[in-house]
């Protein structure tokens, strides 16, 4: 088999997981197919630019100047080390011709490769956030074929015309299922590149609202909170105009992460900055329900999501969510509210008797303890 061209796998991988399409997955890539693609970069000038030119796109939507994206060499690792993964994925690799030793060889490439150094400078951030942010989004059409005579069954691919003929007379019938991200990158082999790979993207675990999405690590990523425009782009993500179950999910997934970062032993600056984010978010929900006939007025989304009592169908992290800015009042009151609601007394209102359901409704039990939690973290003020 001819040895890929980093043109090739530019337009037929990277391309197509910037933006979006179907990728295609060849044979396993080695580290010396790595260095001879980031050699050969200088002769791929077409289907380089098309890749930076969709990574500016898709970074132009959180930000108003999007910076000049250039395809690196730790870009190229990445996204190698995403495709061996999808190899250990394809259907070919569960033969008989590819033993156990050789998945566990193709695993170890890749995850050297995708194990680039972690980086808080803000463009390289963009850019692999670019590169990988339709990462969850990841799947496999699986068709079913079934004709009068027999059945097939045609993993990532499409079935031959052959089959699919004279439907009516051949009483042919295709279904499409849908093999998530979940389902193809689980395996115990690619787990550890899979986790590997989005610890080198923390903007995208931020900004996905994925059900499938790994743990998020805020120490990983909350020096994106303090650039107020990463933040903003953020809450407006994380703040989804949806059912009420749906318009928590995030807030609740990156509030179960705050509770593992307080069992550890994070900075009190770090603390504080995740913690006002939360609250943040706790306030845009709020005045979502500022057009309520009186600002006093019960809460349709806490009455949504907190009914039934404690952990009555609850996500995980949502009742920390939500009882934050009560803990807080007593351990860092500075952090308690969201800045500028004084300004505007309706709001304040709203504010208050957002905050008051969720005391109705969470209990002071559970504040206490969070507040007890975060006090070890912050101290009392």
């Amino acid at each position: 088999m001819p040895r890929p061209s980093v043109a090739t796998f530019l337009e037929r991988f990277v391309l197509p997981l910037v933006a979006g399409g179907e990728v295609h997955v060849g044979r396993p890539l080695t580290s010396a197919d790595l260095a001879r693609f980031e050699a050969d970069l200088g002769h791929a000038t077409v289907p380089l630019v098309a890749v930076d030119e969709a990574r500016t796109e898709v970074v132009a939507e959180l930000v108003a100047r999007p910076p000049a994206l250039v395809l690196e060499g730790d870009d190229l690792a990445l996204a190698a080390g995403l495709h061996d993964a999808l190899v250990l994925a394809h259907p070919d690799a569960d033969g008989a011709l590819v033993t156990d030793g050789m998945r566990r060889r193709i695993a170890g490439a890749a995850l050297r490769m995708v194990s680039v150094p972690l980086t808080r400078d803000r463009t390289r951030v963009l850019a692999r956030h670019a590169l990988l942010h339709n990462l969850l989004d990841l799947g496999r059409n699986d068709v079913t074929v079934t004709w009068w005579t027999g059945r097939a069954r045609f993993l990532g691919q499409a079935a031959p015309a052959r089959l699919t003929a004279w439907k009516g007379v051949r009483r042919v019938r295709e279904e499409v299922a849908r093999a998530g991200f979940d389902e193809l990158l689980a395996s115990p082999e690619v787990a550890p590149v899979v986790a590997a790979l989005v610890r080198r993207t923390p903007l995208t675990l931020l900004l996905t609202a994925s059900p499938v999405a790994p743990p998020l690590h805020w120490e990983d990523a909350v020096f994106l909170v303090r650039d107020a425009e990463l933040a903003r782009a953020v809450a407006y993500a994380a703040i989804r105009p949806e059912d009420p179950r749906a318009q928590v999910a995030v807030p609740a997934r990156l509030a179960a992460a705050f509770e593992q970062m307080l069992e550890r032993t994070p900075p009190a600056a770090d603390v504080r900055a995740v913690a006002a984010f939360l609250v943040h978010l706790a306030g845009l929900l709020a005045m979502a329900e500022a057009h309520l006939t009186s600002p006093s007025a019960r809460s349709p989304l806490l009455s949504a999501v907190l009914a039934g009592g404690p952990g009555a169908g609850r996500a995980r992290g949502l009742a920390t969510f939500l009882a934050l800015p009560a803990a807080l009042a007593r351990v860092a009151p500075t952090l308690a509210t969201p800045p500028g609601l004084v300004a505007e007394p309706a709001w304040q209102r709203r504010w208050q008797a957002f905050a008051t359901q969720v005391m109705e409704l969470v209990g002071a039990p559970l504040v206490d303890s969070l507040a007890a939690r975060l006090a070890r973290h912050l101290g009392a003020t």
